[in-house]
């Protein structure tokens, strides 16, 4: 694929140059070919090559490397021209995860390159010269170093040995520069930092312009929060996220082989206007291909982060978090996104490339690693993790549903059987019990036991549920192969569910574990018989109810949580969980300023501090499954045969939401489901694109068979009346959500933050008891309780608009 050899240097350099001369002619046609054993960029004659960055990403390099081509034909003079390839470690041999690993796939970093002109190819070999770097160190995780005062000392070129049979031509889209974000507000912080906030969480680098007299050294740090109104980098982690600029006179400055995860840059060196500094938004550059507006603007904020969440992530790999000594494409955090990220952008092409790498990085026993690229090579790194490592069969099975390509089911067909082979020394009559697992992830159902990074959900059920669904998939992934394994597959699953439900199941459809996670499980993954799935999700509702509609999942359970009750007659309790404002909760996070979804629910606590874990990012989309709800049941857009062959559009009004509107750009077109409900009618618009094969279906009604173009349905309705807090709220709800307790206390005279009526949080006890007891009391009166309702509830709207 490429003629060149890999050629680095003999000094020992974090980043270097390297350089040929040649003779061309202007205008005449030339393609660069290149990659490296590390990240790399291009000039031709002083001209940066291309718009991608972090080229050529981050694969498992030994086994599979992307080469990028580009087109540099308007770069070219008549005469002599200058190609300089500038190299830096990037996650080839840069120190990478918390444990700063270096040399993981190689000791020396390199680059590889041909330049294909008419006449002749110029080929990366030891007729290069070598030279140091303006850019003097870079990291992932600690930042960029550039000094463009400093004298560059000449460098010895070697060639470094690297099997090229593992090249690839480019599969994903490249990483690029998407948006650029202006200041919104310079702060001068209590300790008197200065700091530039872009409004907005985010994955990417910070450019910075300096002025004419400027001479000196700029040093920018990032971070996602303040707290207390100063900087704030502990949840970074041993990351420095630091870039530093030496420099004289006026230029525009931005790193190279770095990205950040920040909303604030605090600034040293010097203090610069606005516009001066621009936040640039880094990603793979994915077409979007979904969007939700409505009239709620909370509501609206909670989609932009689930969005912004993705982005941040989406940097050549799915990873769990853009800012702290991590960022790794961990596989239970992109299982549990995949169907959201999905709808939200176009995957196709990211996610080859990444589940290229998973099988890759298969076990020869066929164990799964839970991070793909595979970086963490500890023990217990792979395995059949449910969720984590079962996204070798699940992921490949999400993306057939949305797109319709059956090549990521034979892709991966293999990999899926092999993991499958592996799970059964794990297994005992259909039943996983033995093998490391992740649990419910940082669930928040301990309540009063001790509250477990692992959830309360007991770990044989969760991990046998996730086996069955994986066996599922298989046995249908088999028949659509034409694969005989079809019935084999096929008397596993019957023999694991049959085991299951004697151990788990009784008779009415109860489940023998308790927590919101294993009963939206067993509903989801039809463990839960049809004839009791009622059953089964009343009592799920009723726990959600005992839980005051608090979100009490992790990564395993949210998924499937508001499915479970939504598609088995419990749709109110799914949407009072989801508008929930307390904490844990959705709209917690957006009530305290989140502009991304984060890692925990309590990354941030009610008081403004960060979670004292220590674990916390506050951009992290696994939590953003939620948002394939909204397309799925609220617009009601899904496909009922894969890739969108066969449409459903079932929209289900929700009272929050007045006006809504979901779409989506699917293979087959786009599709657009509106609504808006005004006086005592509500107005439905759909839209299908051409050659559609479609059903509608309004609420309470049967299903219509439709074609492509605008369907409009009048229905009559009540009006849409929302109020956050009603008076069968429990009082803990106003007590777990310091805008609401703000807003209450207004009204109330200051009860929810003194000791009155605290007592009520552990009862549990409503609003309308407090307003009864109180009026026992003489404190207020029963009949003045309405309106204050309705005052502290305006209160609390105006707060979030």
């Amino acid at each position: 694929m490429l003629k060149g050899k890999f050629i680095g240097v003999k000094e020992k350099a974090n980043v270097f140059a390297v350089e040929k001369k040649f003779t061309a002619h202007a205008g005449e046609h030339a393609v660069l070919r290149a990659t490296a054993l590390g990240l790399y960029f291009a000039e031709l004659n002083g001209v940066r090559v291309g718009d991608a960055y972090l080229t050529p990403g981050w694969t498992s390099y030994n086994k599979m490397l992307q080469v990028q081509a580009y087109d540099v034909t308007a770069l070219l003079k008549e005469g002599e021209n200058v190609l300089t390839l500038t190299v830096g470690e990037g996650w080839f041999c840069s120190g990478i995860t918390w444990e700063k690993k270096r040399d993981l796939y190689g000791e020396q970093s390199a680059v590889c390159a041909d330049l294909i002109l008419s006449d002749k190819i110029i080929t990366t070999d030891e007729s290069w010269t070598a030279r140091e770097s303006y850019i003097r160190e870079s990291g992932i995780y600690d930042g960029e170093t550039q000094d463009f005062t400093a004298q560059l000392k000449p460098f010895t070129v070697c060639e470094v040995t690297y099997d090229k049979s593992v090249l690839v031509a480019q599969i994903s889209e490249p990483v690029r520069n998407i948006e650029r974000l202006a200041v919104k507000e310079i702060i001068r912080t209590p300790a008197g930092e200065l700091v530039y906030d872009f409004g907005q969480n985010m994955a990417g680098v910070v450019e910075v312009k300096t002025p004419e007299d400027f001479d000196g050294t700029l040093t920018l740090q990032f971070a996602e929060i303040l707290v207390n109104g100063n900087f704030y980098t502990d949840n970074l982690r041993s990351a420095k996220a630091t870039d530093t600029f030496t420099v004289k006179g006026a230029k525009t400055l931005y790193p190279e082989f770095t990205f950040h995860g920040f909303r604030y840059m605090k600034l040293t060196g010097a203090e610069l206007p606005k516009e001066n500094i621009t936040a640039i938004v880094r990603h793979t550059d994915m077409k979007r291909t979904g969007h939700v507006r409505t009239n709620n603007a909370r509501f609206n904020r909670l989609m932009e982060n689930v969005v912004w969440g993705q982005k941040s992530n989406f940097v050549d790999v799915p990873t769990d978090c853009p800012q702290r000594d991590e960022r790794l494409g961990w596989t239970g955090d992109i299982n549990a996104f995949c169907t959201t990220a999905a709808y939200n952008y176009d995957i196709r092409a990211f996610m080859k490339k990444w589940l290229a790498d998973v099988r890759n990085d298969q076990a020869e026993s066929g164990e799964i690693p839970h991070v793909i690229p595979d970086c963490l090579r500890g023990a217990g790194d792979r395995s059949t993790a449910a969720l984590w490592s079962d996204a070798i069969v699940m992921i490949p099975w999400k993306l057939y549903q949305m797109y319709g390509d059956i090549s990521f089911l034979s892709d991966n067909y293999a990999a899926m059987q092999k993991y499958m082979n592996s799970y059964e020394k794990n297994v005992d009559d259909g039943l996983v019990v033995r093998g490391f697992n992740y649990g419910d992830w940082l669930a928040q159902d301990g309540e009063k036991f001790k509250q477990s990074i692992n959830g309360r959900t007991e770990s044989v059920f969760l991990a046998s549920a996730f086996y069955l669904e994986c066996l599922r998939i298989v046995s249908e992934t088999a028949k659509l192969l034409g694969d005989s394994a079809e019935s084999v597959y096929r008397v596993k699953y019957q023999k694991s569910l049959d085991r299951i439900r004697v151990e788990y199941i009784t008779p009415n459809g109860r489940v023998a574990v308790d927590t919101m996670t294993a009963q939206a499980l067993a509903l989801c993954f039809g463990i839960v018989p049809a004839e009791n799935a009622k059953n089964g999700a009343r009592v799920l509702s009723e726990n959600a109810r005992a839980h005051s509609y608090k979100v009490t999942t992790g990564f395993a359970g949210t998924p499937y949580l508001l499915f479970a009750l939504a598609d088995n007659g419990f749709i109110d309790t799914a949407f009072k969980i989801l508008l929930n404002s307390s904490f844990p909760g959705w709209l917690y996070e957006v009530d305290m300023g989140a502009t991304t979804i984060w890692e925990r629910w309590d990354s941030l606590l009610p008081d403004g501090t960060p979670n004292p874990d220590g674990m916390n990012s506050y951009n992290h989309y696994a939590y953003g499954s939620v948002m394939e709800f909204v397309y799925r049941r609220i617009a009601g857009i899904e496909a009922t045969e894969a890739g969108f062959n066969k449409i459903r559009v079932a929209p289900n009004p929700c009272l929050a939401l007045k006006n809504f509107q979901g779409e989506y750009d699917s293979v087959k077109g786009k599709i657009v489901s509106k609504y808006e409900q005004k006086n005592d009618k509500i107005i439905y618009e759909i839209e299908l694109p051409s050659g559609a094969e479609a059903e509608i279906v309004l609420p309470n009604e049967a299903p219509v068979k439709v074609c492509s173009g605008k369907h409009v349905f009048e229905r009559t309705c009540k009006d849409f009346h929302y109020t956050p807090f009603t008076p069968d709220c429990y009082v803990t709800e106003v007590f777990d959500s310091p805008k609401a307790v703000k807003a209450f206390n207004e009204v109330f005279g200051g009860i929810f933050t003194g000791s009155e009526i605290a007592w009520m949080k552990d009862e549990p006890k409503t609003l309308g008891f407090m307003a009864w007891f109180r009026d026992k009391e003489g404190k207020m009166k029963l009949s003045d309780f309405p309106a204050m309702m309705k005052r502290a509830n305006e209160l609390f709207i105006e707060t979030n608009d």
